[in-house]
């Protein structure tokens, strides 16, 4: 079998390939040349560089985006060598020799032994496609699935590799990425494609592409038993004791460190304030112990900090106590300065007794990485950074591995080892896994592969140690934790009978209209492929539910003759659509920064198959994101709005549905982009994602007399709406609606107001930049989306209308005076817009717009009432009467509508969310003359629309990272980089670097 390591390149003068295992023997190859005597090896049969060291995608000098194949792809980064490692390597023995012995004789004594174990398929052969360089992100997956379906470009697929592993990518990525595109096509032509899930933590679709393509193997990431960890001396016993090193500081190679350690304590006793001369006189030369709570809120600083206060005052190392058995996947920072150790709880309590008896202890850079420990407590609990992905057109991700605390191959070590975590390290492993099931069974499609491995993946992962605490639902880690034995040994496969290649059951979002039951039905369609018939029980077990929703699965028994197939019925029923809740998965966090979280209703389980016997059962995941939506319209009768038809109001707190109404002056129109056929025309909306950030409607309205009513005037908001032409099943991440705000009539931008998510949270926020003298903004503001925070469903996901909320004493507006006209303009950043247009803007309206919150033109409130300045959505109901609308033409917002049941427009009236899908007469259509020819070359030439991707898997965090896994640096978000310019937003294919909006993707540190 053959497998593609798409990612950095290989190390493959590594003993765990069967290189010289030196490193000079690294030093000695030429990276660009390959060596015929040196490359290609037994191990790594092929491959080619597709980028060259100095490539780097996101690199602000445009020389370094353009790549510079060659034929040596040598890794200069690492990732890729370690991946491959996991993936394939033959293991490095404890003298640093390629491993060539008997595999299936290996005991577990031997494996512990072994500097580096083997891969998951140590007899498989690699082929390594880089698409990075040194450093950077890559726009080269695309081409590299390409050259992996035809490594030697003659145009006969047949030479394509078995299995390609993809540890890389663009978290939040459209379901709908021209990558996942390839991804289909390798499928189809018998090339499986493993990815990892991706990095960016428990946030909502934050599991991006290419692993949210339905045919891919999506890969979450678990912990398992075995840590491994680096250690201290106690001076005098020679105990060792577990913890880790700091990362800043550089020169553990050379440390070799024995002192004694003082213990700090007083009112300074975590270290974060500058030492009294008195405390820097005890800790002179010493290694200072520090207090350090377990719990970031409970610290009253950083690690570094403490490292800095430690080093002024002269010590000579920092030890940190904690309570925790293992760290997971965060490191501490420290300094360049002094070394610093973080004792695990066990290590903190053998040695606390001593500290007051003349504790010494010895600080070693060859204690690195020393220590393997045994914590059958942390087995099948998640990883806190793998991601959560989407909930259609499949449930991701498919199955769970190990990916935290790696330990694998070092690249120009020789045989060196390192540790890496990331969904990076899970996806190889089951990469091997896959290889092996193909070699076992030649003739099964991509599609039974996965089955397989996904059906046998009968490990629950629960989020609590000790396999305590709820189970993780399919959207976070699919199937369960993947058994690698039994994948091999199984003969049945389940999978969902009209899509075989998701093999999940994927009802997605399901809009309930009120008073009207739903009922869908799926099938399973179960195969035996063995030579015995078989007996299975059908039960369906639920992990998460909403109230209203069942799921039923029938017959209750199948019986499956060898070489016959059997379906299994996957009924969702919802009889009562008043029943439905918004509840919370049990697993979610609630509040993110201080702040309710933003969350979608998830009923998922697994239809679980028990055949008769030994064997274990086969289980495929079954997801639905149920909500009851509303059929509003509004009728104008001069200053008043009627409201008639259904709505929505039932459930009480954070689990209510409440339909609500919003009233905004009309400000813009925007017509629809056409679709492209096969998204490479210019003007041309390039995907679904494309035509969810295409402009529709722009509204503005402002609370300003309200708040003057109330007497309240500093609480007066300015709010405009954005409707576009499709829904966006996630908005905030890469595509982000933005108002800029011209205050003076200078035409300049003095503010940005941008629908965002507050840092690594699910927190939706309409984020008010001041822009006048830091082109990067300075923070005044940041208000929650439609008003209301997580705990209030305003239906955020999934819908095409939002409204950004800005406090007018933000913007410096005094409420209580007569005037105050602006200017704005409207775009929406992102990833996916029209080919050839400027990468980072899909839609903007030119034409900037004026209006004067002081003096708005509309004072909507119902008839009997005031309403606060605060509200800006009311409640919805048929029957409503709003008055105060004034003479103009208006925008009303109706956020609970279901899709295509209330949009109706008229020359004072425009009724938005949700969006007519068909192009209207007016809209231009693509030409063929358009079109890009990079974009319509061939699946050579890279998609335009695409963002780059990253590696999902680093092996360090960097400086003041504490808290935040180092695998996030595999995530990749749009922020708005402002330029002060001409107040005129250019058109998506006239955009410049100098333009107003330009995007760059925020760099995580790795």
């Amino acid at each position: 079998m053959r497998i593609g390591i798409v990612d950095t390149g290989i190390d493959y003068t590594h003993a765990d390939f069967g290189g010289p295992g030196t490193a000079d023997a690294y030093r000695a190859v030429d990276p660009v040349h390959a060596d015929p005597d040196v490359f290609p090896t037994e191990k790594v049969i092929g491959g080619v560089d597709l980028a060259g060291d100095d490539y780097d995608a996101d690199a602000r000098d445009p020389a370094r985006t353009v790549p510079q194949p060659d034929g040596n792809p040598l890794d200069c980064e690492g990732h890729g060598t370690h991946v491959a490692g996991t993936a394939a390597g033959y293991g490095v023995t404890a003298d640093g020799k390629p491993f060539r012995g008997d595999y299936s004789a290996l005991t577990p004594e031997q494996l512990d032994g072994m500097r580096i174990g083997p891969g998951s398929a140590p007899d498989a052969s690699l082929y390594a496609i880089r698409v990075f360089g040194c450093d950077g992100a890559t726009a080269l997956t695309a081409l590299a699935l390409d050259h992996a379906l035809d490594p030697d470009g003659d145009g006969d697929f047949d030479d394509h590799l078995d299995v390609v592993n993809l540890s890389l990518g663009t978290a939040f990525g459209a379901v709908d990425d021209p990558v996942n595109d390839f991804v289909r096509v390798l499928t189809e032509n018998g090339v499986l494609v493993v990815a990892a899930a991706g990095n960016a933590g428990d946030l909502y679709d934050s599991g991006g592409s290419p692993g949210n393509s339905p045919e891919a193997l999506a890969v979450a990431s678990v912990r398992d038993a075995r840590v491994r960890l680096d250690a201290i001396e106690a001076d005098g016993s020679g105990e060792r004791l577990a913890g880790q090193y700091s990362i800043e500081y550089d020169r553990y190679d050379g440390l070799d460190l024995t002192a004694p350690v003082v213990e700090l304590g007083g009112p300074n006793a975590e270290g974060c304030e500058p030492y009294s001369p008195a405390d820097a006189a005890r800790v002179r030369g010493a290694i200072v112990w520090l207090a350090w709570p377990d719990e970031d809120a409970a610290r009253a600083c950083g690690s570094a900090p403490r490292a800095d206060h430690a080093h002024a005052a002269g010590a000579a190392g920092v030890l940190l106590p904690s309570e925790r058995s293992d760290f997971g996947s965060t490191n501490i920072a420290g300094n360049a300065d002094v070394p610093m150790f973080r004792l695990t709880g066990a290590a903190t309590a053998a040695l606390r007794p001593a500290l007051a008896a003349g504790l010494r202890v010895r600080l070693a850079g060859d204690l690195r990485d020393s220590e393997q420990l045994d914590l059958p407590q942390i087995e099948d609990t998640p990883s806190d950074f793998t991601a959560r992905g989407v909930r259609g057109p499949a449930v991701k991700p498919d199955v769970a591995a190990p990916g935290e605390s790696i330990t694998s191959a070092r690249f120009g070590s020789g045989a060196g080892r390192e540790q890496q975590s990331g969904t990076s390290m899970a996806s190889p492993y089951v990469a091997g896994v896959a290889a092996l099931v193909r070699q076992e069974h030649p003739e099964w499609t991509p599609a039974q592969v996965k089955a397989a491995i996904m059906g046998t993946a009968g490990g629950d992962v629960r989020l609590g140690e000790n396999h305590t605490g709820p189970l993780l639902a399919p959207m976070r880690v699919g199937a369960g934790r993947v058994d690698a034995r039994a994948a091999l040994a199984t003969s049945l496969l389940a999978a969902n009978a009209a899509d075989p290649g998701a093999v999940s059951v994927t009802f997605g979002s399901v809009e309930v209209p009120p008073g009207e039951p739903y009922r869908r039905r799926e099938q399973v369609r179960v195969t035996n492929l063995g030579d015995a018939p078989a007996a299975l029980g059908v039960a369906y077990r639920p992990i998460t539910e909403v109230p209203g929703v069942r799921v039923e699965v029938s017959p209750s028994h199948v019986d499956v003759r060898p070489g016959t197939d059997a379906f299994v019925d996957v009924t969702l029923r919802i009889d009562d659509p008043a029943a439905l809740r918004r509840t919370m998965d049990p697993t979610l966090q609630a509040v993110q920064d201080g702040r309710a979280r933003q969350f979608v209703a998830d009923a998922s389980g697994l239809v679980v198959l028990t055949p008769a016997g030994d064997a274990g059962p086969l289980r495929v995941p079954v997801s639905v994101a149920p909500k009851p939506v509303a059929d509003l319209a509004a009728g104008r009768d001069g200053a008043e709005l009627t409201l008639f038809g259904i709505g929505v109001d039932q459930g009480r707190g954070a689990q209510a549905y409440r339909s609500r109404v919003g009233v905004f002056e009309l400000a813009a129109n925007s017509r629809e982009r056409p679709a492209a056929p096969g998204g490479t025309l210019r003007g041309c909306a390039a995907n679904n994602a494309g035509r969810g950030g295409d402009l529709r409607h722009v509204g503005v309205t402002s609370t300003a007399p309200a708040a003057r009513a109330a007497g309240r005037p500093d609480e007066a908001l300015l709010a405009f709406a954005v409707t576009t032409w499709a829904d966006l099943y996630n908005v905030g991440t890469l595509t982000q609606p933005t108002v800029e705000i011209d205050l003076d009539g200078d035409d300049i931008v003095d503010f940005t107001t941008t629908l965002t998510s507050l840092p690594d949270s699910d927190v939706l926020v309409a984020r008010t930049l001041d822009v006048r003298t830091d082109p990067d903004g300075v923070e005044v503001d940041a208000q929650p989306v439609n008003g209301f925070d997580g705990d209030v469903d305003t239906n955020v996901f999934d819908t095409n209308a939002w409204v950004l909320p800005v406090r007018l004493a933000a913007l410096g507006i005094d409420a209580t005076r007569e005037r105050a006209p602006l200017r704005f303009a409207v775009a929406v950043l992102g990833e996916y817009g029209p080919p050839a247009s400027n990468a980072g803007v899909v839609d903007v309206i030119e034409d900037p717009m004026a209006f004067d919150p002081l003096a708005p033109a509309l004072d909507v409130h119902p008839r009997d009432r005031r309403t606060d300045p605060r509200d800006l959505l009311l409640p919805a109901d048929p029957g409503t009467v709003l008055t105060g609308l004034g003479n103009g033409p208006v925008l009303v917002v109706l956020g609970q509508n279901g899709s295509g049941r209330a949009s109706s427009h008229s020359t004072t009236t425009v009724t938005c969310r949700p969006a007519t899908t068909a192009a209207p007469s007016s809209s231009t259509p693509c030409s063929a003359a358009d079109a890009d020819p990079a974009a319509a070359a061939g699946n050579h030439a890279r998609s335009p629309c695409r963002a780059p991707l990253r590696i999902h898997g680093r092996g360090r965090v960097r400086a003041g990272q504490e808290g935040r896994h180092n695998a996030r640096s595999g995530a990749c978000r749009i922020r708005t980089e402002v330029r002060r310019s001409a107040f005129a937003l250019l058109p998506p294919e006239r955009v410049t670097a100098n333009g107003w909006l330009t995007a760059k993707r925020r760099r995580r540190s790795r």
